[in-house]
């Protein structure tokens, strides 16, 4: 058979290879990649903090449920706080430990808590013990039969400490999320009656809760979210303006008007 030479590569011809990619193509294949990653990369952490958002809205939910069948068996009475922010304080007087039997200890941090005291602790002073965080959520003082500033104005008598002295429960914060950091991150109360001085109490309430918890950041305003639960034991994720407007206007005094309708 013979063969046509023409076809056959000269001896020291160069060979053909495959056709890579060049220096321009490749840079802009990275910056596809990149342009793919940064839109993907907020579409997950949106995904995620709604899903802790949600798994927030249930434990303090069950938080909630928990306080509800506490009552049953208490007289209507509600729990009561204990956790110091500084000074002196019962921690056995604390809704963490009074509630423990009717739901334990897991749903006390919230995954939406960056807190550090949880592995480290928290010092107000060289000379303070360290103290660690026990609890993401806060009480309403204002529920409370020793913290109230109810009872600090006209005596113990004068204590919103139980279901039926709450008209609007549905209207009313019972748990909220305390800072995650300073002497505040390690009690389980903030102080309501002292948000009113000054003509932005947001920042006010920001030293003492996490008016933000929901947002997943640190965001200082009135249009801050964070969730809430109620007196009846319902949720909602509130604008901080929704449930705090000044001394007359909150949902945490049981006598004030109230701004919202309540939670879900």
């Amino acid at each position: 058979m013979a063969i046509d030479s023409s076809t056959m590569p000269l001896e020291g011809a160069p060979r053909s290879r495959p056709r890579g990619f060049t220096i321009v193509e490749l840079l802009v294949v990275i910056g596809i990649v990149g342009m793919l990653l940064a839109l993907t990369f907020p579409a997950i952490r949106s995904v995620r903090l709604a899903g802790w958002n949600a798994e927030d809205r249930s434990q303090i939910r069950q938080l909630g449920l928990a306080h509800l069948a506490y009552q049953q068996v208490n007289s209507d009475r509600f729990v009561d706080v204990g956790l110091p922010h500084g000074g002196y304080g019962d921690s056995a007087r604390s809704f963490v430990e009074v509630l423990e039997p009717y739901i334990g200890t897991a749903i006390m941090q919230s995954p939406l808590d960056r807190s550090p005291y949880w592995d480290g602790a928290f010092s107000a002073s060289e000379d303070s013990e360290p103290v660690r965080r026990r609890t993401s959520y806060g009480m309403n003082n204002y529920l409370s039969r020793n913290y109230s500033p109810l009872v600090a104005l006209e005596g113990p008598g004068a204590a919103a400490d139980r279901f039926s002295r709450v008209r609007h429960p549905d209207q009313v914060v019972s748990f909220l999320h305390m800072t995650p950091e300073g002497a505040y991150a390690v009690s389980d109360h903030p102080h309501v009656e002292n948000w009113s001085f000054g003509p932005e109490p947001w920042r006010l309430a920001d030293e003492q809760i996490s008016i933000w918890a929901a947002e997943g950041t640190p965001s200082m305003s009135a249009l801050s979210e964070s969730n809430y639960g109620f007196v009846d034991g319902s949720t909602g994720t509130r604008r901080f303006e929704e449930v705090y407007v000044d001394v007359q206007q909150n949902c945490f005094d049981p006598d004030a008007s109230h701004s919202l309708t309540g939670g879900s």
